[in-house]
């Protein structure tokens, strides 16, 4: 066909017409299917590709390269297909205490197989602290797996499949690729995938509707804390009690978060990728044939607020420092001379920057970081001046120890920790605490009561629950009948005399 004056100009109207419509794309955030990335790392997926490339439009308005894929029917099967046979159902026991005995709760949850080694990653509410793990492979396999690892503050775990049984019965499993979260955008398309009240697999397609979330309350699973070191994925991809832990997977195919928590209204959140890839790397790292991965963190014992709608008040740079809220009793930032109230401007000479919520993640996990027992250089704001201060870190603890159960004298007790004996207004951290008791036994005889902090057994120091182990275990190997306790209940001391029956 000939080119004419006319065709030309309509030619130019439809051009303009185009980019004005991508323009405006653009402007309102997202288009209904598919966006363009923000200039920053790219991800390299070697999975599945876009069925359908970016148009010259988007190219020509944005100058991008990096195009996530549209959520095409071609494409969201083509993720489901490859991604389905990696994602598990998950049957666990979990320990708990009750009436002074270790007893078992039962739950279900999701996992998405990492690596050929048969390795399951989930959330620590599925399976932390389990004494019995069953995995149900894709191809209805149901075979045995134990906890390898697991981390409360970014609610993770990892579990090890059986691979002998895996072997014996010749079942072939598949894993899935781990992407990145860092580059996750506003309405970028994602899906997640589980098994949702224990039904088969699932997938549900949504947004992601803030890569970046944070929330302002404390978090925390049965008491123990959650959430301090990575701020949250929040999509509108529905996901209902049974999902947690399954994997959530971008357009090509790729892991880019666990799955973790339905808040209904549209409000679902999880767990970033590159968060997960830290903690994976370090329970692996730490794991022992009989012993649980964990992550050491450290911790200075001090409570960050951001600075927002302060600087003025502590005459302080926009994006300059963080606000000392709180400082621990006995903790290193206390014995450091650090006090409520200092700005803390520098860490090892690192500039420390919080004046937004969303910003103390990474600002807590820049302490954490820091090898345990040694020491740091803080520059703090007080006042006027500026001051130098060194102090050592201390391993980071929970507020809630480890438990154990002593069926003889009829109690189950908890580790003190650092935390738990500051909120208690405890002298120290040694000693353990009595959380349940069983009636009729030798403890609740004596009235012990939950909460009693155990100082002595027989006048012999209870430093730590190893400790009460150790002198438990040769009490009952020698048959004693006649057990003397001295503990703590809130600022006394007392003593109790243990009645045992062999």
């Amino acid at each position: 066909m000939l080119s004419t004056p006319m065709t030309q100009r309509r030619s130019s109207v439809q051009r303009v017409t185009q980019i004005l419509i991508a323009l405006s794309l653009l402007a309102a955030g997202c288009a209904s299917s598919g966006g363009v990335r923000q200039p920053g790392p790219t991800t390299a997926h070697p999975a599945t590709k876009p069925t359908t490339a970016p148009s010259a439009t988007q190219t020509a308005v944005t100058g991008a390269r990096d195009v996530f894929p549209e959520a095409t029917p071609a494409v969201v099967t083509a993720v489901t297909r490859k991604v389905f046979p990696a994602v598990v159902r998950i049957d666990v026991a979990q320990e708990v205490y009750a009436e002074g005995k270790r007893t078992l709760r039962r739950g279900i949850g999701s996992g998405v197989i990492i690596d050929k080694e048969g390795r399951v990653l989930t959330n620590y509410h599925v399976a932390g602290r389990a004494a019995e793990i069953y995995v149900t492979l894709a191809n209805k396999e149901r075979v045995p797996a134990k906890l390898i690892g697991d981390d409360h503050w970014t609610d993770l775990a990892i579990i090890q499949m059986d691979m002998a049984e895996l072997k014996k019965r010749k079942a072939d499993f598949a894993f899935a690729p781990l992407g990145k979260s860092q580059t996750l955008q506003p309405c970028e398309n994602v899906m997640a995938i589980g098994t949702p009240h224990g039904f088969a697999r699932t997938v549900t397609l949504g947004v992601i509707s803030n890569p970046n979330q944070v929330f302002d309350q404390a978090l925390d699973i049965d008491g123990y804390e959650t959430g301090e070191f990575s701020n949250w994925i929040q999509m509108d991809t529905p996901i209902n009690p049974g999902n947690s832990g399954g994997p959530l997977v971008d357009m090509t195919g790729s892991v880019v978060g666990i799955n973790t928590r339905g808040g209904g209204q549209n409000l679902n959140f999880a767990i970033p990728i590159d968060t997960a890839k830290e903690v994976i790397a370090a329970i692996l790292k730490t794991a022992g044939e009989d012993k649980k991965g964990r992550v050491e963190r450290s911790d200075l014992g001090i409570d960050l607020k951001p600075l927002q709608d302060l600087e003025s008040f502590y005459d302080i740079d926009v994006n300059k420092g963080v606000l000392i809220n709180s400082v621990d009793r006995n903790s290193p930032a206390e014995k450091a001379g650090v006090k409520t109230q200092d700005i803390l401007l520098e860490i090892n000479d690192r500039a420390i920057n919080v004046r937004f919520p969303e910003e103390l993640a990474s600002a807590r996990r820049m302490i954490a970081d820091l090898p345990v027992g040694t020491d740091c250089k803080l520059l703090l704001k007080r006042g006027h001046e500026s001051v130098t201060l060194n102090a050592k870190t201390q391993k980071l603890e929970g507020a809630i120890g480890e438990e154990a159960e002593f069926k003889t004298w009829g109690l189950s007790v908890r580790d003190v920790t650092v935390p738990y004996a500051n909120a208690n207004q405890l002298d120290d951290d040694t000693g353990v605490t009595v959380t349940t008791l069983s009636n009729g036994y030798p403890a609740a005889k004596a009235q012990l009561q939950s909460g009693d902090v155990i100082r002595t057994v027989n006048g012999k120091e209870v430093t730590d629950l190893d400790a009460f182990k150790k002198l438990y275990d040769e009490s009952v190997k020698a048959k004693e009948s006649r057990v003397l306790v001295e503990f703590q209940r809130d600022r006394g001391r007392r003593r109790a005399v243990l009645k045992v029956d062999y």
